[in-house]
């Protein structure tokens, strides 16, 4: 029976606030004039980049919205450089470690000195070791990403991709990550991080929202629902509840590319573009000239995405599994999920914590019976058929 995985949304560490930069040890590549094909690992559309530390392969997120490395575990050989306060995307801090990793290998490219914080593993389906961040095309490497080819290319030869065909746009620097101009709506731009650590296609950040829905009635007939609640995971905790908007794109925009039909939901943090867009084409970054460039898998100037509307988003809540979110559309709120509620047991058999309720074995078209206590206090049964 086929294993299906719940919907549960999480957004990995936003940038590292500058004071890590303090401890940029410079780090090096083994190589120069090179150009090398890597071969990854890709899982509900992130890259996972094999490295070996010490003669054994990890598995590190090559994560664009990082600006820097992360490592969730101790390795052999680190050198410790002292500790920073470190935000992630939701505004939750706490003090870590951060440290220089011994000579690393990324395919036959070496790299000597990479700087990477200790962080907690956040909660959700991570496996990974840690985290590849933006650092590594900022030092000047050329990078292709070809998801369908399970591979990016790097190369620190500033032509390497000159002769791509595609859509471009220009990335401005912000916390060391690149953000880009797209449009959601017509006559609309909204600035978006392009963040390959982010599972979903695109979230437009809520206050950006509320100003283009202000100013266009067009903007407004493309609101499919309106809620509350939360559904981004930090590191250090969950983004705070809020007002957030269910959103049928007409259209969102990548320079002259056009993403059709496209269902999107508010965050609190800030707009990005994430790696279901690697779905429908290939990227090369160009750190010299700061373009992004798309280079779409079809030949048209456009390509209908269709993708289903987040139904419910389940978060941690004191360590227990809880409805963060739930669209009032959605067949789980028909079948009586409503937001706030945690999530006791499963089949009369008890939730101890959220991890437990994310590893659980559910099955697609399996019924389930769910013991939930609600907002009030009260515990209640539902009923529903896992998708």
């Amino acid at each position: 029976m086929r294993r299906s995985f719940l919907p549960i949304v999480l957004f990995i560490l936003l940038p590292l606030h500058a004071q890590m930069r303090a401890y940029q040890l410079g780090f090096s590549f083994s190589k120069q004039d090179f150009c090398d094909t890597i071969d990854v690992e890709i899982k509900d559309g992130r890259i996972f980049v094999p490295v070996t530390i010490g003669g054994k392969t990890l598995s590190f997120l090559f994560d664009t919205g990082s600006s820097q490395g992360a490592l969730y575990n101790s390795v052999e050989g680190m050198q410790e450089l002292g500790n920073v306060v470190s935000n992630d995307a939701n505004g939750g801090k706490d003090t870590v470690r951060v440290v220089a990793l011994p000579h690393m290998m990324i395919g036959s490219l070496g790299v000597s000195n990479y700087v990477a914080s200790i962080l907690p593993r956040p909660e959700g389906r991570i496996t990974c070791d840690g985290i590849l961040g933006f650092d590594i095309i900022n030092k000047g490497l050329q990078c292709k990403i070809d998801t369908r080819h399970s591979r990016i290319i790097l190369s620190d030869r500033k032509a390497t991709f000159s002769d791509e065909q595609g859509y471009e746009v220009k990335y401005l620097l912000k916390w060391f990550v690149p953000h880009v101009w797209i449009s959601p709506f017509k006559r609309h731009q909204d600035e978006a991080l392009f963040d390959t650590g982010s599972r979903l296609f695109y979230q437009m950040n809520k206050e950006s929202f509320d100003r283009h829905v202000y100013k266009s009635k067009q903007v407004a007939r493309q609101v499919e629902g309106r809620s509350r609640g939360y559904l981004s995971i930090g590191h250090f905790g969950t983004e705070r509840p809020d007002k957030v908007a269910f959103i049928a794109h007409e259209r969102i925009k990548w320079a002259g590319y056009r993403f059709v039909d496209v269902h999107t939901v508010t965050t609190q943090g800030g707009s990005r573009i994430g790696c279901q867009l690697l779905e429908y084409g290939s990227v090369t970054i160009n750190p010299d000239r700061m373009r992004i460039k798309f280079l779409p898998y079809n030949t048209g100037d456009s390509v209908i995405v269709s993708n289903e509307q987040l139904q419910i988003a389940y978060v941690p809540l004191d360590g227990k599994p809880s409805v963060g979110l739930i669209w009032n559309k959605s067949r789980l709120y028909s079948d009586g999920f409503r937001q706030g509620d945690i999530i006791l047991k499963i089949n009369g058999r008890d939730v101890p914590s959220f991890r437990f309720f994310i590893d659980y074995p559910f099955a697609s078209g399996e019924v389930y019976r769910y013991l939930v206590r609600g907002l009030d206090g009260k515990t209640h049964e539902i009923v529903s058929r896992h998708k």
